[in-house]
């Protein structure tokens, strides 16, 4: 039976059928998710939602969640002054991440299913991004560090999105053009959806078997998007190149410098440094500063310029 519920009610574990307080035509307003992670319950009581039903047959019920002990993140409540305190970055980041994670789960599931995915399904995703960044930039770093090994992919791209948006930002590219690299972020890994689980989801380095099968995510991702008209060109050229490599020695292609775009050269930056300061199944993230002394010691891996530029612009921020 689904049960109306107040945010502050809400507990791990919920799955959420409907919302109250967003708009219409919000990422998710019509999205049914469960709440896993308690970053994802603590951005629903930062959001202007009004109201949530849950459905206990398909997750933890009202009864069963106040019994459980919570491992809350805990979110300061009204100043003495009776004034609320302004929200953090990490809330900021929590609630954007919360949005997105959820739509974006929703549009993989509909890609998974063999559904074209239209570029309209992703424009409110990366413009809430957007938004986030541009309300404090330092929201970015909250972003790149809220993840989690079970939403591993997920959160990689909409942490790429981020890491894209902000890199297009500061090379001063305009309103459409950031916007495009953000999809290019936010999509870039669509294909690892057809990858086999038990490859994507491995707890150890890949053989050179499974490392075969993985590497055919850019072409899958790439047929993927091309199936519905008017996925930006951009779009399409970050998912199929965004592992070949200046030096010649990345794939699918073996592509060099000269014949890999810009776009794909920053999404190459972008998915690498967020590879290496996320948590994987068989390793713990490596803190920013050992990311950047690793990528600034490859030798003709990324472009030298771009990746100056990302250091200096994005991951130093």
């Amino acid at each position: 039976m689904i049960k109306r519920i107040e945010k502050s009610q809400l507990r791990a574990g919920m799955f959420v059928e409907a919302v109250e307080g967003f708009q219409r035509d919000a990422p998710f307003s019509d999205r049914r998710f469960k709440l896993t992670h308690q970053a994802d319950v603590e951005a629903v009581k930062c959001s202007n939602l009004t109201g949530v039903y849950i459905n206990p047959t398909r997750g933890t019920d009202i009864s069963d969640a106040d019994k459980a002990r919570s491992s809350s993140i805990r979110v300061k409540g009204p100043r003495k002054d009776g004034r609320q305190a302004p929200p953090t970055p990490q809330k900021i980041a929590a609630n954007a991440i919360f949005e997105t994670t959820a739509a974006l789960a929703a549009i993989f599931r509909d890609a998974r299913s063999g559904r074209a995915l239209a570029r309209e399904m992703v424009i409110p995703i990366v413009e809430q991004v957007i938004h986030s960044i541009d309300v404090d930039p330092s929201v970015l770093i909250a972003i790149t560090r809220l993840k989690s090994r079970d939403k591993t992919t997920l959160l990689h791209s909409i942490a790429v999105c981020a890491l894209m948006v902000r890199f297009a930002q500061s090379l001063d590219g305009d309103k459409q053009t950031v916007l495009t690299l953000g999809m290019s972020g936010l999509l870039h890994d669509i294909g690892k959806i057809g990858i086999p689980l038990r490859v994507l989801n491995k707890a150890g380095r890949l053989s050179e078997a499974e490392m075969t099968i993985m590497k055919r995510h850019p072409s899958i991702g790439y047929e993927m998007l091309s199936r519905k008209a008017g996925m930006p060109d951009a779009v399409l050229d970050v998912c199929l190149h965004h592992h070949e490599r200046v030096d010649g020695k990345g794939y699918p292609g073996g592509k060099v410098a000269h014949e890999i775009s810009g776009a794909a050269r920053m999404s190459a930056i972008c998915d690498v440094y967020d590879a290496l300061t996320s948590a994987r199944p068989y390793r713990d993230p490596w803190a920013p500063e050992r990311a950047v002394a690793w990528m600034k010691g490859t030798d003709g891996m990324f472009d030298c310029s771009l990746l100056s530029k990302f250091f200096e612009n994005v991951a130093g921020m």
